[in-house]
């Protein structure tokens, strides 16, 4: 079943990534929308399933970016209207404040691979790929699904297809170099040196496992609700 996808970019800084490539080889309907480029946000009604990308403003910069405050109209709308959601990095941020989350500065930048501590117990182990200074608090009613010693709170589930994460699942290789790359390199205790960023490329390959596995429970989540919403 075809899923009418709308992938929110929020900066052309942070692309896609892999989740167009996994979008394509399930035949779903994806739609890239580009808000820095003006492009018009769906309505809730063509929607299935939201993925809201990271950027590199924070989730109350809306005189600088206007266009977030009907991000988050939306984004609401998609919560009370039961939508699969998906939010990455300053998406998760989004989730979070919609859900009446506070967001807020981390104690200290978070950027390159570190381990986050994954699930209800979190008892697996995951090297993933992160570039962030905010954090939020979690939700009211969600379960924290990933975490480690830098960042509390890495990752939550509210109901079954609401999902905020807080790095950067979706991250490809050369967006990994580019970002290692980049003249606005943070400082601080957590961030890599661009040799220890582009050498945790060995860990692309199970992180992306992982994620594509996630979007394949959120993906069967969702299929299951929009037959449900069909029935006579």
């Amino acid at each position: 079943m075809a899923l009418r996808v709308h992938v929110i970019q929020q900066s052309e800084s942070t692309p896609p990534g892999s989740v167009l490539d996994w979008l394509k080889t399930r035949g779903h309907a994806a739609t890239l929308v580009r808000l820095y480029s003006g492009d018009a946000l769906p309505t809730v009604d063509e929607t299935d399933w939201l993925i809201l990308l990271g950027g590199s403003m924070n989730v109350d910069e809306t005189e600088k970016y206007p266009y977030l405050v009907d991000e988050k109209k939306l984004i609401n709308d998609a919560i009370a209207a039961k939508k699969t959601c998906l939010g990455l990095c300053l998406g998760g941020q989004l989730l979070a404040q919609s859900l009446g989350a506070p967001v807020k500065k981390n104690t200290e930048w978070e950027v390159g691979w570190h381990t986050v501590h994954l699930g209800p117990s979190q008892s697996e182990r995951l090297m993933v790929f992160q570039w962030h200074e905010d954090t939020f608090d979690l939700p009211e009613g969600a379960v924290r699904v990933a975490t480690n010693r830098i960042t509390e709170n890495q990752g939550f589930m509210y109901g079954d297809s609401i999902v905020g994460l807080q790095f950067h699942p979706e991250a490809t290789e050369e967006w990994v170099r580019e970002c290692a790359n980049s003249k606005e390199l943070p400082q601080g205790a957590h961030v890599q040196t661009p040799e220890q960023i582009t050498e945790g490329l060995i860990f692309l390959t199970p992180m992306r496992k992982w994620f594509f596995d996630l979007l394949g429970r959120l993906e069967s989540i969702t299929t299951a609700h929009v037959r449900a919403a069909q029935k006579p």
